[in-house]
């Protein structure tokens, strides 16, 4: 007896789909009109102010926010209610709407839910259901939604349209849509037009920190600037001009730095100057071993690597280094690597004859920066001598007396 009445239910849930999907189409339109309007209008906020990192970074949140929430709002949460993920109108609330579009329906359809809903279901209250239910099959309710109302939502993508037919025919749609990219790619700094740019000549800034360091810069377009500063922790510092461009130097020692120029209100983009480590020696002694013989004790001698040294002395070189890998001492015919012990280097060396020898530090930045020179003069270890003198006696000839005399240098 309720299969009229079920089959009521069923044009009632089309009824539902209908609906929703006419939402989604009505959201579809708004979303596009809403969108793009929003979307011209952060062009043009950026195309005006031509922002900073910092602002673009805003600027960028607050589209992809906007945006999303008109996504959510204007379609996400119709396909939520047409997939039913989400709880919306029910077949009452069906029923009203289809009852002030059909004159004749009035509260028909919403009693005859009242009715199926009573839980005393009685013969007499199933045949009046099936009655009622009957009444109401020839009326089409999907006829209450046209999608020609979701189609009016059309005049509001009027507004965004005519913005980009206009920027179309003044010919600055390629001008104006470019901002896209500036907003998009907020962390990278833009420069604005001007009557001139600045050409930065220097183009290694990956600069030694114990070397001084001269940038140089020139400007290009129909403007020349007579004065061009360079900003350097929010300090102005006038350029010095040399044969057309202007030049800057930075004193050791060097640091990383973020700088720019300005000239007449135009300003370049941020360059940051990098500062490169330097292998150092900080610290350095040699211990001068003498041979056994001399029977004398050895000595160290502190920050030099010249010295006046007996033939055979063993010299052991101890530095102390500063972001220094390597250290080498480079003499006429080959050279050696010193050892490595955290910051600590040793080598030594028996010398038997004059040395001249250099010393140069490496690290990953730099390979054989210092080139300190050193000399040892050697004192060689001369032979002995004997001396004999003979004597002859005067009055015998035949008896002779020998005098002598042995020495050494170093004694005997």
């Amino acid at each position: 007896e309720l299969q009229d009445y079920n089959n009521i239910l069923e044009r009632l849930n089309h009824f539902i789909q209908k609906h929703y999907s006419q939402v989604l189409l009505k959201g579809i339109l708004l979303f596009f009109a809403f969108g793009l309007l929003f979307f011209l209008m952060v062009l043009g906020v950026e195309y005006v102010l031509w922002l900073n990192t910092t602002g673009r970074l805003i600027l960028f949140g607050v589209f992809i926010l906007v945006e999303l929430f008109l996504l959510f709002r204007y379609i996400l949460t119709p396909i939520f209610y047409l997939v039913r993920l989400k709880k919306g109108i029910g077949p009452k609330d069906a029923a009203q709407m289809i009852g002030k579009h059909f004159p004749e329906v009035g509260d028909k359809l919403t009693n005859l839910l009242d009715l199926a809903a009573n839980k005393e279901q009685s013969e007499l209250l199933l045949a009046s259901i099936s009655q009622r239910s009957k009444e109401m099959q020839p009326i089409p309710f999907s006829n209450a939604i046209t999608y020609k109302d979701a189609i009016g939502y059309v005049k509001y993508t009027a507004i965004p349209l005519l913005v980009v037919g206009v920027l179309y025919v003044s010919g600055n749609w390629n001008t104006f849509f470019g901002t896209y990219e500036r907003v998009v790619n907020y962390e990278m700094a833009y420069e604005k037009p001007a009557p001139f740019k600045f050409e930065l000549l220097t183009t290694n800034l990956n600069i030694l920190e114990d070397e001084a360091f001269t940038l140089q810069v020139a400007t290009k377009g129909d403007v020349k600037p007579e004065n061009v500063y360079v900003s350097i922790e929010g300090k102005d510092i006038l350029l010095q001009k040399e044969n057309g461009f202007y030049t800057y130097t930075f004193s050791p020692p060097i640091k990383n730095t973020i700088f720019n120029f300005k000239a007449n209100e135009v300003t370049s983009r941020d360059y940051t100057l990098t500062s490169l480590a330097t292998p150092s020696i900080i610290d350095f002694s040699i211990e001068l071993s003498y041979p056994a013989y001399l029977k004398k004790r050895s000595e160290t001698i502190k920050s030099t690597g010249n010295a006046v040294i007996p033939e055979g002395t063993k010299v052991t070189w101890k530095i102390q280094g500063k972001n220094t890998d390597e250290i080498k001492m480079i003499t006429k015919d080959t050279s050696y690597l010193f050892q490595r012990d955290l910051e600590t280097f040793k080598f030594d060396k028996r010398i038997y004859n004059n040395l001249s020898y250099q010393l140069t530090t490496t690290n990953n930045n730099v390979k054989d920066y210092e080139n300190l020179t050193y000399d040892f003069q050697v004192i060689k270890d001369g032979y002995p001598s004997i001396k004999v003198g003979q004597v002859l006696d005067s009055l015998n000839p035949n008896v002779s007396y020998y005098t002598g005399n042995a020495s050494d240098d170093y004694g005997l």
